[in-house]
C-alpha cells in the first residue's frame, strides 16, 4: 500500500550546526546519527585498546624485572672482578712506592729525582684512595652499568605505580577523539538537532497535501519596528504550509533547569522569539502581496514544557502531537494557495 507523505525541503538547522561543529573538530559527517556511530566506535576502540595496552604494560613490567635481575647479577660479577683488579693495582703501587722511596737526592740526577718524587706522591695518593675509599672506586668503574640499572628501576617503578596514567597516555589520541565526540553529543547544538529531528519525523506523518520547510531564513528589504525594537530577519526552525493553514514552528529541547533560568531571567523567552518570527513571516508575505494569517507553535521535545502565556496566542505542544494537531484543524487553504505559499518559501531554506 502506498502512503503519501509531506513534501519536505531543507535540512534541520540545528543538525547543520552539528555537522559544522563536527567538521571543525575533524570529523566529516553528513547527519546526526553519524556522531552516535562514531562515538560508539571510538568507545569500542578505547575499550579494546585499554585491554591490549594493559597486557602490553604487564609484559613490559615482567621484562623490566627480568632485565633488572640480570643486570644486578652482572653487576655482582663485575664487582668481584673489579675488587680483584683493585687488589692487583694496590700491590703494584706498593712495589712502585717501595722502589721510589730508595731513590736518593743527587744533584747530577736532579730531574730524575724530581720526577721520581712527583710519581711517588701520586702513587701514595692513589694507594691511599684505593685503601680508604674502595666503594667509591668500585662505583666509578661501574658507573654506566649502575646508571642503566637505575634507569630500569625507574621505568619499573613508574609503570607499577602509574599504570592507569600510562594507559591513558598511550591511548591519548583515542581519548581525545572520544572527548571531542562526547563534547559534541553534549552540546546545545546536538540537543537542538535531536529535538528538531524528532519534530521533523512527526511532521512527516502529514500527507503530501502539506509542505514542510526546515531552517527557513527570512529577510526583509528594510528594518521594521516591532515591540519597541527593529526587526529585519529571522531564522525559523520549521514552516508548514497545508490545507489547514500556515504554521511557524520553533523547537525547544530544554531541561527543567534551563527552562526555569530562561523564564526567570525574563529578557527573551521562546514566546518572544516565535512572535518575532511569526510577524516577520506575515510582513514578508504582505510585502509580496500574499498577506495571510500565520499561526505559531512551540514544540517541546525536552523534559520541561515552558510556562504558558495565554496572551501570546501561541500553541505549545509535545513533538508527538504536532502533526495530529495540524491535520485535524479545519481546512482554510486551497491546493493552489498552498502551492503558491510553499513556492514562495522553498528558496529560503
Amino acid at each position: 500500500m502506498y502512503f503519501s507523505v509531506v513534501i519536505q525541503y531543507g535540512k534541520s538547522g540545528a543538525e547543520k550546526s552539528v555537522i559544522i561543529l563536527a567538521k571543525r573538530a575533524g570529523f566529516s559527517i553528513e547527519n546526526l546519527n553519524e556522531i552516535d556511530l562514531l562515538l560508539d566506535e571510538t568507545k569500542e576502540q578505547y575499550r579494546e585498546g585499554k585491554s591490549i595496552t594493559y597486557d602490553q604494560i604487564t609484559l613490559e613490567i615482567d621484562d623490566l624485572k627480568r632485565n633488572i635481575d640480570t643486570s644486578e647479577k652482572t653487576l655482582e660479577v663485575q664487582k668481584s672482578q673489579i675488587v680483584e683488579d683493585i687488589e692487583s693495582e694496590k700491590e703494584i703501587l706498593r712495589e712502585e712506592i717501595e722502589d721510589l722511596q730508595v731513590i736518593k737526592f743527587e744533584i747530577r740526577h736532579l730531574l730524575k729525582y724530581i720526577f721520581s718524587t712527583l710519581k711517588l706522591r701520586r702513587s701514595m695518593k692513589r694507594l691511599n684512595h684505593l685503601e680508604t675509599e674502595p666503594d667509591i672506586e668500585i662505583n666509578k668503574r661501574q658507573k654506566y652499568s649502575l646508571s642503566s640499572l637505575e634507569s630500569l628501576k625507574r621505568q619499573l617503578n613508574y609503570l607499577e605505580n602509574n599504570t592507569e596514567k600510562e594507559v591513558e597516555s598511550r591511548l591519548s589520541n583515542i581519548v581525545m577523539q572520544m572527548n571531542k565526540l562526547e563534547g559534541i553529543a553534549n552540546s546545545n547544538e546536538y540537543k537542538g538537532a535531536v529535538g528538531e529531528l524528532a519534530v521533523i519525523q512527526n511532521l512527516c506523518e502529514l500527507s503530501d497535501d502539506y509542505c514542510l520547510l526546515n531552517d527557513v531564513y527570512i529577510e526583509l528589504r528594510d528594518y521594521i519596528k516591532f515591540d519597541g525594537s527593529y526587526l529585519k530577519s529571522a531564522q525559523i526552525d520549521h514552516l508548514v504550509v497545508g490545507p489547514t493553514g500556515l504554521y511557524v514552528i520553533e523547537t525547544k529541547n530544554w531541561s527543567g533547569s534551563y527552562t526555569e533560568s530562561v523564564f526567570n531571567d525574563g529578557t527573551y523567552t521562546p514566546y518572544d522569539q516565535i512572535k518575532r518570527g511569526n510577524y516577520l513571516v506575515y510582513r514578508y508575505l504582505k510585502n509580496n502581496n500574499l498577506a495571510h494569517s500565520v499561526e505559531s507553535i512551540i514544540v517541546v521535545t525536552g523534559s520541561r514544557i515552558p510556562p504558558c502565556d495565554n496572551n501570546r496566542h501561541t500553541k505549545v505542544l509535545s513533538h508527538n502531537y504536532i502533526a495530529r494537531y495540524i491535520c485535524n484543524r479545519d481546512p482554510i487553504l486551497t491546493d493552489a494557495a498552498v502551492n503558491k505559499l510553499a513556492n514562495k518559501f522553498r528558496y529560503k531554506v
